[in-house]
C-alpha cells in the first residue's frame, strides 16, 4: 500500500473506532477489514451476472460491467485483431460524496 493509501486507511480506522466507541484500534481494523472482505466476496460471487450492483445508500454503488471484445488496429503493422472480453467493477459515488465531484464547466468544488 502506498503511503497516502495507508494514511487514508488509518484515518478510516480511527473514524470507525470513534463512531462505534471501540476500545482499540485493532478492533476497528477488524471491523473495516471484515466489511471490505464481505463486499469483495459479494462482488466476486456475482461476477458472471451482468450489471449486478451493490448499493451503499448515501455512499455509492459498485456495478459489475461486461465489456465485449472489439476489433482493434495494431500499431504500425495495421493488422486487425480482436481484444479479449473484459469484466470491470465500476464505482459511482452518491450522496454527499457526489456533491464534491467536479462538474463540466466549473472549476470549483461544491461546499
Amino acid at each position: 500500500m502506498t503511503t497516502k493509501a495507508r494514511a487514508g486507511m488509518e484515518e478510516l480506522v480511527l473514524r470507525v473506532q470513534a463512531a462505534l466507541s471501540l476500545a482499540t484500534k485493532k478492533e476497528a481494523e477488524l471491523v473495516v477489514g471484515t466489511f471490505i472482505d464481505c463486499l469483495e466476496g459479494t462482488l466476486l460471487s456475482h461476477l458472471d451476472e451482468a450489471e449486478f450492483s451493490v448499493k451503499l445508500n448515501g455512499f455509492g454503488k459498485f456495478t459489475v460491467h461486461h465489456k465485449p471484445s472489439i476489433w482493434r488496429k495494431v500499431g504500425y503493422s495495421g493488422e486487425m485483431t480482436r481484444t479479449k472480453p473484459r469484466r470491470t467493477v465500476r464505482f459511482v459515488s452518491l450522496g454527499r460524496l457526489r456533491l464534491f465531484e467536479p462538474t463540466e464547466g466549473s472549476s470549483q468544488v461544491a461546499r
